[in-house]
């Protein structure tokens, strides 16, 4: 997953006021929100907020033909 998507899905669950961020390795995504907590969401609601993103005209989903 590119940087732009992570922030794409950050903004979704955290909205704007966002200090840092770190999609893990195990698919973990750790965010510092603008009071300094960390706040930390499993590879599920990450993959659930990636699903209901909007998604471009054209999009391809990376298969091949």
């Amino acid at each position: 997953m590119t940087d732009r998507e992570v922030k794409k899905i950050v903004n979704k669950l955290m909205g704007k006021d966002v200090l840092s961020w770190r999609l893990r390795e195990d698919g973990f995504l750790v965010v510092i929100n603008s009071q300094g907590w960390k706040v930390t969401f499993s590879p599920e609601e990450v993959e659930r907020a990636k699903n209901a993103l909007p998604r471009r005209k054209g999009a391809v989903d990376g298969g091949t033909d």
